[in-house]
């Protein structure tokens, strides 16, 4: 009789346990954004038995600033492009023994730099200034000593070592001039306006992965993560099941959170397009852009003052990407970029005849936004394709201009800049990112700005779920903003998506 009554009780204990953890493995999950952190959060719920998804995507396309697509019959990413790094780099440790990296021919390091009144720099020098500056953006101690913005830290501290290693050599001291500029948007424009916003402690507190800094995809670019996440890769048949709770074309217009006013105790969720979808949970993985946009009119009720002044607070920067596909290809073999380095002469020129590459009201103050290119790469994955960057404030007004002015501007600077070392046919075809007018995006990525500092706004904040009055944590943030030391980076972003899948793990657990 007492092995039966012990067994009976194990039995409904058993029971009580199966029925508790199914109750527990039910509660209902919004994801806004279906970028690489939407993705990544979902992929982590489904694995830990979170069934009851559903992922809202305003693109008529996953992928977010991952954005690979086909352009003259191969594959080029307009958004996220290499991986960077190995050691403590998430994207990396989940592929690395998938075969589907391969280190890029193109390493900016290794480049020639041509000017404006078509010339060559001398290499030797260029060379040595350049790693000068990487030692610079490396070193990050010294960094967390400096004071201020980037810009008045990497000035000082760049013609102090330039000085110590060549004295006062008037020809390298005239190069180093020349490159500033170039070092500027180089390092520092990827990521902000200017380095003058940019602050000290924001290149301190990001963290860099060792290794490999441009590892490159083989096949169908930076969108292929997607697929490892979602474990179409390597075996399809392995599979999660989330095609089926994605829905495209979805614009998130308000995010009800606090409603006292009906008996449910979740979140509400309104699309542009008249569609309502209810939950217990939220998780927001749109861009700092967005929120800085339409963060007054997203959430009801308001979000509390600390989240404002994160969103308000960290700054943003537009990096904009220009494609050239090209009739043949008609630079040498050993080519891996052209850097573009301006003599003053030839800057006052360009102001002069700014006029014909863009209405002047895309211009800034006379200045033309070809200055905001610093240079043409070859990329692996197209053979007749070179990519240029464009950055600082003329990054969201190029996206204004139509793709005729914008071929004839990049043409003009390459046959300026290097049409007397090759015969440089017209490019037949562009392709442009326009991340700061795009609705759902407002921008590229996140960074740490002399405002941030000044307003105390934090990633921290940023990521801090919204607690509803009835004690539960209702909306959650995740994004490459949210992350404190790995903000603009894609295993960034992807490191928020999974904290907050364990975040409602751990309370469902």
């Amino acid at each position: 009789m007492f092995r039966f009554s012990a067994i009976l009780t194990q039995v409904r204990i058993s029971e009580k346990f199966i029925i508790v953890r199914n109750m527990a493995k039910n509660p209902s999950v919004i994801i806004v954004g279906a970028g690489v952190s939407g993705i990544a959060a979902a992929t982590k719920l489904l694995e830990n038995g979170f069934v009851n998804l559903t992922v809202l995507e305003a693109e008529n396309k996953i992928g977010g600033r991952v954005c690979s697509v086909e352009f003259g019959g191969s594959f080029v990413d307009l958004g996220g492009q290499w991986v960077h790094g190995e050691k403590g780099n998430l994207v990396y440790q989940k592929v690395k023994d998938l075969d589907l990296l391969s280190t890029s021919h193109n390493t900016f390091s290794d480049n020639t730099y041509y000017l404006s009144n078509g010339s060559i720099v001398d290499k030797d020098i260029t060379d040595r200034l350049f790693a000068i500056g990487m030692e610079i953006i490396d070193d990050k101690e010294g960094a967390k000593n400096g004071t201020g913005s980037v810009g008045d830290y990497f000035i000082k501290v760049f013609y102090e070592a330039v000085s110590k290693e060549f004295g006062h050599n008037e020809n390298v001291l005239k190069i180093a001039k020349l490159l500033e500029s170039w070092l500027e948007k180089f390092f520092f424009c990827l990521n902000s306006e200017s380095w003058f916003n940019i602050s000290t402690n924001g290149a301190h507190v990001f963290e860099s992965c060792e290794g490999d800094q441009q590892l490159n995809w083989r096949d169908k670019g930076y969108r292929t993560i997607l697929d490892v996440l979602m474990k179409k890769i390597p075996d399809a048949t392995k599979q999660l099941p989330l095609d089926d709770k994605i829905f495209l074309n979805k614009e998130v217009s308000k995010i009800t959170w606090d409603n006292n006013t009906t008996n449910f105790n979740g979140v509400t969720v309104n699309c542009s397009d008249g569609s309502t979808f209810n939950a217990d949970h939220v998780i927001v993985t749109t861009s700092l852009g967005v929120l800085k946009k339409f963060h007054e009119s997203l959430f009801i009720p308001e979000l509390p003052p600390y989240k404002i002044n994160s969103i308000e607070g960290i700054g943003l920067g537009t990096v904009n990407k220009i494609l050239l596909k090209f009739p043949t290809k008609w630079w040498s073999n050993d080519l891996k970029g052209i850097n573009l380095l301006w003599t003053e002469e030839d800057r006052v020129n360009l102001h002069k005849e700014s006029h014909l590459f863009g209405p002047s009201e895309n211009s800034d103050n006379g200045r033309c936004w070809l200055e905001d290119i610093f240079g043409f790469y070859v990329i692996d994955s197209h053979p007749r394709v070179l990519l240029a960057f464009v950055v600082g404030k003329s990054a969201p007004k190029v996206e204004l201009l139509s793709d005729e002015l914008v071929i004839g501007g990049c043409m003009y600077l390459l046959k300026k800049f290097s049409g007397w070392k090759y015969e440089i046919p017209e490019a037949d075809e562009v392709l442009r990112s326009k991340w700061s007018s795009n609705p759902h995006f407002c921008g590229s990525y996140a960074h740490v700005s002399i405002e941030s500092e000044n307003k105390k706004a934090s990633a921290e904040d940023l990521a801090k779920p919204l607690i509803s009055a009835n004690g539960k944590q209702t909306v959650l943030f995740a994004g490459e903003a949210t992350n404190p030391s790995k903000f603009s980076t894609v295993h960034g972003a992807i490191e928020t998506g999974y904290r907050e899948a364990e975040r409602l793990i751990k309370i469902y657990k």
